[in-house]
């Protein structure tokens, strides 16, 4: 126990710190790229069981058919489109007087206090110096196909039949139509009041999380760079990592680690309750939601 807890939650920028120190030589070489490491830390979660999730909600634009995902994104809990158009003019916007600009992800915010008896529901974008309500009176409902692995097992995208149908490839969105906006409400990563993604920290599980982050930073960088002795460096980590591995297995066999799982599980559940059940549960809602 860490502080009478499982263990504390630390922003990733410590664990970065912890990998930059003991390779300082990739570091000077700019072979540390923190964005492409954080899809890492997060199978890292996943393999080791440990939920540390929220669910988020943002407004991304669509441009040449493809949406960008934010870096913390895991799984998807619920999407529709607020606008649609095969024609890339419907983004052009007066530079001096925008709403909002179309190459920018923003933080949304569905209001929830007539949820499931309103005519139409407001979205409320924030921006970094302003704050932009839009209200959408007719949302698009958008499919994904059966068993998406980037899609959570209860998202009502997976069952309801949708206008359109989108795919999830990676890092990105792909749509049947050109442009247009998706309102998007996603499981993502814990983050901390400063607004730093977390990562689990515990002297039984960091190691892990610490030779998982080297091995792929020494994995890309024999795509990347003529240093000399990365192989044998590559096997070296391969083996800390295994070991590390091992140590937080079982770590994660404890029974105070399963009734913390058992928690995060009631807490996903409630997620559901919360967010989207209107969804999948009241036909006539789904029916004002549909142009």
């Amino acid at each position: 126990m860490v502080n009478d807890k499982l263990f504390s939650h630390r922003p990733i920028s410590e664990l970065m710190s912890i990998v930059k120190n003991d390779f300082k030589k990739f570091n000077d070489q700019g072979l540390i790229d923190e964005g492409s490491l954080i899809k890492h830390i997060m199978y890292c979660n996943d393999k080791l069981g440990i939920p540390i999730r929220e669910i988020r909600e943002i407004s991304i634009p669509v441009e040449e058919f493809r949406a960008e995902l934010p870096l913390d994104f895991e799984k998807l809990y619920f999407t529709c489109a607020l606008s649609t158009s095969n024609s890339m003019a419907s983004l052009l916007v007066n530079p001096w007087d925008n709403n909002y600009d179309a190459d920018i992800i923003y933080e949304a915010g569905l209001t929830r206090e007539k949820l499931g008896g309103a005519e139409n529901y407001k979205v409320i974008i924030e921006r970094q110096n302003t704050v932009v309500v839009q209200e959408h009176h007719n949302w698009i409902e958008l499919e994904l196909e059966p068993n998406s692995p980037h899609c959570h097992i209860d998202s009502p995208n997976l069952r309801n039949k949708g206008k359109y149908k989108i795919h999830i490839k990676d890092d990105h969105i792909e749509t049947p139509f050109r442009a247009g906006k998706l309102y998007i409400m996603y499981i993502g990563m814990m983050k901390d009041l400063d607004g730093n993604i977390t990562f689990p920290f515990h002297p039984m599980i960091t190691p892990y999380y610490e030779w998982y982050i080297k091995e792929k930073i020494i994995s890309n960088a024999i795509f990347n760079s003529d240093m000399p002795g990365l192989g044998d460096l590559f096997k070296l980590a391969q083996q800390e990592r295994t070991k590390a591995w091992l140590d937080a297995f079982n770590f994660t066999t404890e029974k105070s680690y399963g009734d913390y799982v058992a928690y995060q599980r009631k807490k996903e559940l409630g997620w559901y309750n919360q967010y989207f059940k209107i969804f999948q549960n009241n036909p006539g809602h789904r029916d004002r939601l549909t142009p």
